[in-house]
């Protein structure tokens, strides 16, 4: 079985980010363009989140994920972002960073991972159905007017189930 490693994501890595998001017209209208990708890590620092980039066994970058243990809104661990290189897509690298991050948070005591997606945005709320993650309610941005799918992974079982 292939196995994947992260590290964190460093300046040196941003040209493969910016591939990333050039191969992702989608993420583009929801997040920013590849040219911005600075200035859009600046405006997520305040979350004190983490961006990673993914590798392969053979030391391949495949992807880059920002994941946060601590959201103000609920002060609970939520998964920003999970974007894959078009060549690595469909061959299980998205489930093996959520199922990574459902390890790593399961060890410190979480119970559960949130993740926001536009509503919009049918594949990448399938995605998250397919790795586990459960609907749990419609939000509306007060400041975009945007709807967004809040979904849930439980992390832990609850004893005696």
């Amino acid at each position: 079985m292939t196995k994947i490693k992260a590290r964190e994501l460093q300046s040196k890595n941003f040209p493969f980010f910016q591939e990333l998001i050039d191969a992702s017209p989608e993420w583009q209208e929801e997040e920013c363009m590849s040219v911005e990708l600075e200035t859009y890590l600046l405006s997520y620092s305040m979350y004190k989140g983490q961006w990673r980039i993914w590798c392969d066994e053979s030391d391949k970058n495949v992807g880059v994920s920002f994941m946060i243990e601590w959201s103000p809104s609920n002060e609970k661990p939520w998964i920003g972002t999970i974007l894959i290189h078009p060549s690595k897509q469909h061959k299980g690298f998205g489930k093996m960073i959520i199922a990574q991050y459902k390890e790593e948070l399961s060890k410190k005591g979480y119970r559960v991972l949130f993740a926001g997606c536009p509503i919009k945005r049918d594949s990448w709320i399938q995605f998250l159905g397919k790795c586990g993650f459960e609907q749990f309610k419609v939000e509306k941005d007060q400041v975009t007017q945007k709807e967004y799918m809040i979904s849930v992974l439980p992390l832990k079982q609850k004893e005696g189930i």
